[in-house]
């Protein structure tokens, strides 16, 4: 019998994880699933995939105003008899606090996507909320490491780690024109300060200096550091090395004239990106943090190293490009492991268990 879901989500970003993955969960199991959206940001672009996808979309753009977003999610779980509530992030997590509160009955399920949690009064309506929850999911160990710490009620909770799963990504079957022997080094990133994109400038200025000049480093992805770091690429000369792209949609598109894939996150609560690297059979080197030796097992299926040592990726990638049989052992190897650890399927059944589990435990 199919389970009836509300997930509660911040927007539809598809370029955010969480959207991506609650539109699999969604598309790939056989639950009756509702979505509540408390922000209609994005819309436009990404509503009709959700809609597409199977879900029933309710949209709450009240802002801040508790009250109208638990009158229109109560109505939901009323009308649809909504037997599990999934929710993350601080106002996710506070709304569904609320709701299991006024509809005890109905199972609570939070799910930790980040390593960070709040401090103060925030921490402490958390550690509230917590105690309601009948079951926690977390996206590593690592992060389940990190949230015991910030809320050590979390030790004695029913929790389950549960890796994100994905697909191959999207491609148009098209390509970036190349020049000669390029070696072409592909960073899928958000571009913030944590995710570290600012090691693989000093990583190519070490790389030049050593007459290295086949190299190009392509960057995918948008945020509140791309001006500097354009900024900084022009200042140092590495015009001809950098290419900033910005937000892409055909992830795939680029994977086909890409070499080697890098990840330098130092706080990675997974690495979603990553897991599409390996299963496009890619060579890898990430940071030895976070949750990425979760996903990498150093010189099995990539590389690891310091993500703050420049000449430790300059030399991972130089040893990469010396030993090519060597390089594709590994992204072989890192292949046949994501195709079984981190794929869609694998999700979307870890997840039915969990709704089943607490279903039969009422």
């Amino acid at each position: 019998m199919a389970v009836k879901i509300l997930y509660i989500l911040s927007s539809y970003n598809k370029f955010g994880g969480t959207p991506k993955k609650t539109m699999d969960l969604i598309k790939y199991s056989s639950n009756e699933c509702h979505m509540y959206v408390w922000t209609n940001a994005y819309s436009k672009e990404f509503k009709n995939d959700f809609i597409e996808s199977g879900a029933k979309i309710f949209e709450g753009n009240y802002k801040k105003n508790l009250y109208k977003h638990i009158k229109s999610l109560l109505n939901i779980i009323d009308e649809h008899d909504i037997e599990i509530i999934q929710s993350q992030f601080f106002f996710g997590e506070l709304l569904a606090g609320i709701l299991k509160t006024l509809r005890p009955k109905v199972k609570l399920i939070i799910a930790f996507v980040t390593s960070s949690s709040p401090s103060g009064y925030k921490r402490h309506i958390l550690n509230k909320i917590y105690r309601k929850v009948d079951a926690f999911v977390y996206i590593s160990n690592y992060v389940k490491n990190e949230k015991t710490k910030a809320h050590p009620l979390l030790k004695q909770a029913n929790g389950h780690v549960i890796y994100n799963g994905t697909n191959k990504p999207p491609s148009r079957d098209k390509t970036i024109p190349l020049r000669g022997e390029t070696i072409n080094i592909l960073c899928v990133s958000g571009l913030s300060k944590i995710k570290n994109v600012q090691i693989l400038i000093d990583c190519a200025m070490i790389l030049l200096k050593g007459g290295h000049t086949q190299i190009k480093f392509i960057i995918a992805g948008g945020g509140p550091a791309i001006a500097s770091y354009r900024r900084q690429i022009k200042e140092k000369g590495l015009s001809e090395t950098f290419e900033l792209l910005g937000y892409q949609k055909n992830i795939g598109d680029l994977y086909k004239t890409t070499d080697i894939f890098v990840h330098p996150c130092y706080v990675e609560g997974f690495g979603i990106a990553v897991a599409e690297a390996m299963l496009e059979k890619k060579s890898i080197i990430v940071s030895n943090a976070g949750a990425l030796p979760e996903l990498i097992k150093d010189r099995k299926t990539g590389l690891l190293v310091n993500p703050f040592d420049a000449k430790q990726w300059a030399d991972a990638i130089l040893l990469l490009i010396k030993y090519p049989d060597f390089a594709r052992q590994m992204a072989t190897n890192a292949k046949i492991h994501a195709e079984r650890e981190f794929s869609v399927t694998r999700f979307v059944e870890d997840y039915d268990k969990l709704y089943k589990n607490l279903l039969e435990q009422s």
